[in-house]
């Protein structure tokens, strides 16, 4: 005779969408940079003290302004899998985030406005 308590796909924790469990992953804590490379050069410097959280409603805030590279303030949505976002400017990020650290890659086009920016590739690491 089996006994059963009922069915385990009614746990809340176990019925988290892989985008659920990834936007918990970039919302549990503040992410403070690390490093930058801009096409595989250290650019750090020009991003001192960038801290930058991301929300579980999908938007994220800098302590600062970093325009028009990295927006102060914004939204994002999933691309084709968790580990591609896509800022509300159009600038699509690849990323990889663990516990404790979070690296994001994307390309800057420059946008012929009248900040100036560095286009390349920029890699941004963070750590929690």
């Amino acid at each position: 005779m089996l006994i059963s308590c009922g069915d385990d796909s009614d746990d809340p924790l176990t019925d988290s969408t892989e985008e659920e469990k990834q936007l918990e992953s970039l919302s549990a804590s503040a992410w403070t940079m690390s490093s930058i490379t801009l096409d595989g050069a250290d650019a750090t410097s020009n991003f001192d003290g960038l801290v930058l959280t991301i929300k579980s409603d999908k938007t994220y805030t800098t302590n600062g302004s970093y325009d028009p590279v990295w927006p102060s303030s914004g939204s994002f949505t999933f691309g084709s899998d968790i580990n591609t976002l896509t800022r509300d400017d159009g600038v699509s990020m690849t990323i990889s985030v663990s516990e404790t650290s979070l690296t994001v890659t994307f390309t800057y086009a420059d946008s012929g406005g009248r900040i100036d920016a560095l286009p390349g590739d920029y890699v941004f690491s963070f750590t929690s």
